[in-house]
């Protein structure tokens, strides 16, 4: 104990020297004054931990010298470095307890107050759209937002199958409508007389709907309607039924050209405008030109002569088409000798007989020939042209072929005795009914091919030996029934670009 100012001074204990940090030793730095409460008089210390509390006021001491001693102070470091960093923002802060009701601060329920509102605006609402009140009521009374959520998700739900339904049943319409119905029937018009469609009716309406899926605008479809098993089988069958009738009127057109003696410009001109609105060239006269043959063979064949007679089918400008069966027919129904008739044709050929002069009954001496190298009946000086202008008089009329006959023309189907029909005894009839007529069209078709193929192993080639082979019934045709007209007046120079869509990419 020492006597100086009244002040009693004590030496720092061992804890406090280990507690205080070494800079600070003998710093009077952060000090503030601040009154003390029991003397009302100012007491330097420093304001660390407890403000004013005399258990935690430093205590300062005066020298016997005088001099200011600077008070101790004892600092406690945290337990963790971290800790103060690591409790949440939220530690220590009270909340207040909500004495409210149970909805109340709970945004996905509706308070009775909210739901009061919601129901006047939506009176008010109802009444200016003039839809009923109760449904929209029973809403607004869930209560609930997840609840009304899924009330207008099932409503949507239900909006929109009832749509699907409408526009289901709206589409089924417009494929049973007239005019759905005219405007597909002239597409499908103009795949049909395509000079370069592969066949009529062997697995035709398959490609056809191929062809029609990719060139949807071609054939105004429906959007939706492709996209549908059920509308898609509809329209199948549209189809199935429209080509039915399409090859129903080309070959009653063509029959009526045969008793008629039409000239097959004029006839594919006809089926063209009636059916199609679409343009005609040569090739379309070639094509037709094959089929105008071709019924004529096929009526002789199942001897229907209903319309058309064996005197109007027949002429010696079908003789290089005739197998051997079909030749013994005519020459037994007419009573001619099919031999002599062949036999004076030929001669004609080496000859270099003027075809205008023959005779096109089956009576005559002879036919002309049908190589591309003759004149032609009434066509003058004109040159027939192709699709792309080229001329098609220049073909090479003496090219040897083994499976062309003694004046050039193909036998179209394969076995040279046997044309089908059943007229050889032990052979089965393919043809045994007139509904079988474009089922022979294809294979006539698929036989010529077979021909152009073994041609030539080059694809061109092969292509250039076909339309040889249509070329040759088209002289043939255009010699026996020639028309009045000049050829090259009738040839179209431009086609419509569906058109064009449709010959060019109708091939299987």
């Amino acid at each position: 104990m020492s006597s100086g100012g009244g002040q009693s001074s004590r030496s720092p204990s061992h804890g406090d020297r280990l507690s205080r940090p070494p800079s600070q030793a003998g710093s009077v730095r952060n000090r503030s004054v601040t009154p003390d409460p029991g003397s009302g008089r100012s007491s330097n210390y420093l304001s660390i931990g407890g403000h004013g509390s005399n258990s935690s006021r430093p205590q300062s001491s005066r020298s016997t010298s005088g001099d200011v001693v600077v008070p101790e102070v004892g600092i406690q470091p945290p337990s963790s470095p971290t800790l103060s960093l690591d409790e949440p923002i939220s530690a220590g802060v009270r909340r207040r307890r909500d004495s409210g009701p149970s909805t109340h601060g709970v945004p996905t329920k509706l308070t009775p107050q909210r739901t009061k509102r919601l129901k006047m605006h939506a009176k008010k609402a109802c009444e200016e759209n003039d839809v009923l009140q109760e449904e929209v009521m029973t809403f607004i009374d869930s209560g609930d937002i997840f609840y009304m959520l899924i009330d207008l998700k099932i409503t949507l739900v239900k909006l929109c199958e009832g749509n699907k339904d409408k526009r289901m049943q709206e589409l089924k319409d417009s494929l049973e409508s007239k005019d759905f119905e005219n405007g597909l029937y002239n597409r499908l018009f103009a795949c049909m007389l395509s000079p370069n469609i592969t066949a009529y009716v062997t697995d035709t309406q398959s490609h056809i709907m191929e062809f029609i899926s990719k060139n949807r605008e071609i054939f105004k479809i429906p959007p939706g309607v492709l996209d549908d098993v059920e509308l898609r089988a509809q329209l199948g069958k549209a189809v199935t039924k429209l080509l039915t009738n399409i090859r129903s009127a080309i070959k009653a057109a063509l029959t009526t050209s045969i008793v008629k003696r039409t000239s097959i410009a004029d006839v594919t001109r006809s089926l063209a405008r009636s059916g199609s609105g679409m343009e005609v060239d040569s090739t379309h006269w070639n094509r037709i030109a094959l089929l105008r043959r071709l019924l004529r063979i096929f009526f002789i064949g199942v001897s229907d002569y209903k319309t058309a007679s064996i005197e109007d089918l027949f002429s010696a400008y079908l003789i290089p088409s005739l197998k051997q069966d079909l030749r013994d027919k005519v020459a037994r129904e007419l009573s001619v000798d099919i031999g002599q008739l062949e036999e004076d044709l030929f001669d004609a050929d080496l000859d270099g007989t003027n075809s205008s002069q023959a005779p096109m009954q089956a009576n005559g001496p002879h036919v002309p020939s049908a190589r591309a190298g003759e004149n032609v009946a009434d066509m003058g000086d004109e040159q027939l042209v192709d699709q792309n202008g080229a001329e098609q008089d220049d073909l090479d009329a003496n090219e040897e072929d083994g499976s062309l006959n003694a004046n050039g023309t193909v036998l179209l189907p394969d076995n040279p005795l046997d044309s089908g029909f059943g007229l050889i005894e032990g052979m089965p009839a393919r043809y045994n009914s007139t509904t079988k007529f474009w089922n022979f069209v294809d294979d006539s078709l698929s036989a010529m091919r077979r021909i152009a193929d073994e041609s030539s192993s080059i694809v061109a080639e092969q292509e250039k030996e076909l339309q040889k082979l249509f070329i040759e019934v088209f002289q043939a045709d255009l010699a026996e029934f020639p028309g009045g007209k000049k050829a090259s007046k009738l040839i179209s120079k431009t086609n419509p670009r569906w058109q064009t869509t449709i010959q060019t990419g109708l091939i299987w």
